[in-house]
């Protein structure tokens, strides 16, 4: 136990780079297809997940914030904390259901409450600050432009969702249309920054396997003739784990509509 210990200190960081590329082609073989290999790493990494959470509320939020007040800070009271919370679990008793629905409403109520707070702490003030002067500031009459394009963008788009009455009036209909590609181009630059975020992930995970893993890890360890073998057994059971995968719920499929005919 002591030379596996020391083996394991001595290649920590390998081995947790070689986990981590086995990992990223895991998670990343599911682009290819359904397959068990993705699936397993997709349990494990759901049930680290799960842990980590538990560990972080318990370190964060139970224990600084309730069980050291009350077991050494003489705040008793918190006891009932316990008892609101054990009654989340009794919506698995058929019979004393209820009691958990007494705790769930009063959650939602408190937190309607405090989302219709938020709402106003942050979108009241957004409204206020429409209201934008048109006079020249420091910037000159830069600042007056750039008010104008912002009521041109702000009326386009509410009047495209105003419909009080139809849009049959020709300066009616063409602000509303304009505020309908207002609308489409703010979407796009939306939805290009969510893919410019998931790209930046992947590159990520790129430069992970390239630099880190393949650079440092493959190459250098390449010129055993041990490892070229484990390397190939490995990638040729990942394959064979993969397309056995995507073999069975074809056959099945063909299986079941040979049936039904």
């Amino acid at each position: 136990m002591t030379e596996i210990a020391g083996w394991l200190a001595r290649n920590s960081t390998s081995i947790i780079v070689w986990c981590g590329a086995l990992c990223t082609f895991a998670i990343y073989s599911i682009l290819y297809a359904e397959n068990k290999f993705y699936r397993l790493f997709e349990h494990v990494y759901i049930g680290l997940a799960s842990g980590y959470g538990v560990y972080i509320a318990w370190r964060d939020v139970l224990g600084p914030k309730w069980w050291i007040p009350m077991r050494f800070g003489g705040e008793w009271y918190w006891i009932f904390a316990a008892v609101a919370g054990s009654m989340f679990y009794f919506m698995y008793s058929q019979k004393h259901v209820w009691i958990s629905r007494v705790i769930f409403g009063f959650f939602m109520g408190v937190t309607a409450g405090g989302m219709f707070r938020g709402f106003y702490e942050v979108y009241f003030p957004q409204i206020g600050s429409s209201m934008k002067s048109l006079a020249p500031g420091a910037n000159g009459w830069w600042d007056t432009a750039n008010a104008l394009v912002f009521y041109v963008l702000l009326f386009s788009a509410m009047t495209y969702f105003f419909f009080s009455f139809e849009h049959k009036h020709p300066a009616v209909a063409a602000t509303a249309r304009a505020g309908r590609w207002f609308l489409m181009i703010g979407f796009g630059a939306i939805f290009g920054a969510t893919v410019m975020g998931r790209l930046t992930l992947l590159i990520g995970r790129l430069n992970f396997l390239l630099n880190d893993w393949c650079l440092q890890e493959v190459v250098p360890d390449w010129k055993s003739i041990y490892f070229k073998i484990i390397v190939g057994l490995v990638v040729v059971a990942l394959i064979g784990l993969i397309v056995n995968s995507i073999a069975r719920p074809k056959q099945k499929n063909s299986t079941s509509s040979g049936t039904e005919e």
